[in-house]
């Protein structure tokens, strides 16, 4: 139900957005304001859905999600029919109308609010229908699409907008953009950039996705704590003071935010004022003090309480899920997205008095505060798309302020649009909304550059990150190496 960063989908995974019922469709994407039956219709929808979403268990079709969502074991080059994925064949339009082939990533019930989402422009639409199938695997949807037999639109992540665009699969949008006068000013800046490759824009945002660090009120309390910190050497010391172990030596409350360990380097790293590019897209310095103070952090935790009890604690539990240590109420903090506050409160209703709060910046340096990752899941027209211009007369549905309502903030997601941030829906709606609204309008907010080389140099930093904090190398020289190999593959 709710999204993952995209910038770790090679390692992680994403869960996409939602969208649900609508009637009046806008004529261009950012400019039109949501019309007079977005509140009836947001009330029908927590009538016929909410309900029904929670005892489904909405964490479980999240991590089905983010696990297939990078690409399932099938990789076969043949294209998915509707029988194939397990759906039924959509039914004819009653009126003959312009087809539009939508290929999503969304599977379970986020699938069905799409479906409700295509029914509802498909309802109002006078000349083209939308054909909705769920492909949960981009590899899949790739080689489709490379082979003249993909959608006429599809979705994936910002993080592979580079990938995709160097090799020619995605069409750029600024020309229909111009002709249709599409306004994209309500667009979160960050986000919009997040979708270009080159000075081009090759897609628009479907939600934004944002980091926080989340904190156990009570486990602070009890070590004498009452506020949360701003530093990162406050919160290291309030993490080795929380930390509490069992009698065999191993870890009963985990202080460090050491899981998911998908989360924390990348984000620590840029709150610290570092990041693994450089203003120029390039690998970052080896002596980055950022990068080093967020790995150092790290093992110095795990050299004080032991990389193997580290390991064995967060084997014991699983992401978002009941056996989760920060929603079992066995971890001091956490670096997480704007959907766990809703996981905890909606989906398991855990009694955890938690809070939320900026990730720390350097001592001394309050100027970062506010600093980090700004990410989206996205939708994007391929370049051989058989009806581009049905593609972006449902582009600009899908991801204007009535869509993106309904898909996204109607359920407790953040919502890529400026105008929304302020919204009734979100401010009351949305867990830890005023966190994430002042990130969201955050100077320090970037996005990662997309590069063609992203999914290889991911895997170079993870590779060399993962040494360093199993204790196989020290923080310098996985900086080094990640520097040395990131500028080879970067020639």
């Amino acid at each position: 139900m709710f999204s993952h960063p995209a910038e770790y989908i090679s390692r992680a995974g994403d869960q996409k957005m939602f969208a649900r019922l609508r009637k009046a469709r806008p004529s261009k994407l950012i400019r039109r304001k949501p019309d007079s039956n977005i509140k009836w219709r947001l009330s029908f929808m927590k009538k016929r859905s909410i309900k029904k979403v929670l005892a489904l268990g909405l964490a479980g079709a999240m991590l089905c999600g983010m696990l297939t969502a990078c690409g399932g074991a099938n990789g076969s080059s043949s294209a998915p029919s509707a029988s194939s994925e397990g759906q039924a064949e959509p039914a004819a339009p009653e009126t003959e109308k312009e087809k539009v082939v939508l290929w999503h990533l969304w599977t379970g019930v986020e699938a069905g609010y799409l479906d409700d989402a295509v029914a509802a422009y498909n309802a109002q639409s006078d000349k083209y229908y939308v054909e909705a199938l769920s492909v949960p695997d981009s590899q899949k949807i790739m080689v489709a699409i490379q082979s003249g037999d993909g959608p006429d639109i599809t979705d994936d992540f910002t993080n592979n907008i580079g990938a995709y665009a160097s090799k020619g699969i995605m069409l750029p949008l600024d020309d229909y953009i111009a002709k249709n006068n599409t306004d994209l000013s309500d667009i979160i800046p960050s986000t919009l950039e997040a979708c270009k490759y080159e000075g081009k824009t090759y897609a628009l945002p479907a939600g934004m996705n944002l980091m926080a660090l989340f904190y156990n009120k009570t486990l602070l309390a009890e070590a004498g704590y009452t506020e949360p910190p701003k530093t990162m050497e406050e919160m290291y010391e309030m993490a080795v003071n929380t930390t509490k172990l069992n009698p065999d030596g191993t870890i009963d409350v985990m202080g460090y935010p050491d899981f998911p360990s998908v989360y924390y380097t990348d984000n620590f790293a840029a709150a610290l004022g570092g990041g693994w590019y450089d203003e120029n897209g390039k690998p970052a310095s080896p002596d980055n003090e950022g990068n080093l103070m967020a790995l150092k952090y790290a093992v110095m935790y795990r050299e004080k309480f032991g990389v193997e009890n580290v390991a064995k604690f967060g084997s014991a539990g699983k992401y978002l899920d009941p056996t989760d240590p920060f929603l079992a109420g066995k971890q001091t903090f956490r670096v997480d997205g704007n959907w766990l506050g809703a996981n905890i409160n909606d989906t398991f209703k855990v009694d955890v008095d938690y809070g939320c709060t900026f990730i720390p910046y350097p001592e001394g340096h309050e100027e970062l505060k506010g600093r980090g990752i700004a990410s989206s899941s996205m939708f994007y027209i391929p370049s051989n798309s058989k009806n581009p211009d049905g593609a972006y007369d449902f582009l600009t549905f899908i991801c204007g302020p009535e869509g993106t309502m309904l898909q996204s903030v109607s359920h407790g997601g953040f919502p890529s649009l400026l105008s929304q941030l302020e919204s009734d829906e979100f401010v009351n709606g949305s867990y830890n909304s005023d966190v994430f609204a002042e990130l969201a309008a955050s100077p320090n907010l970037f996005a990662l550059p997309n590069v063609p080389q992203s999914t290889e140099y991911n895997t170079i930093i993870k590779e060399e990150v993962e040494l360093a904090l199993n204790l196989k190398q020290t923080p310098e020289q996985a900086l080094q190496n990640i520097y040395d190999k990131g500028s080879e593959l970067f020639k």
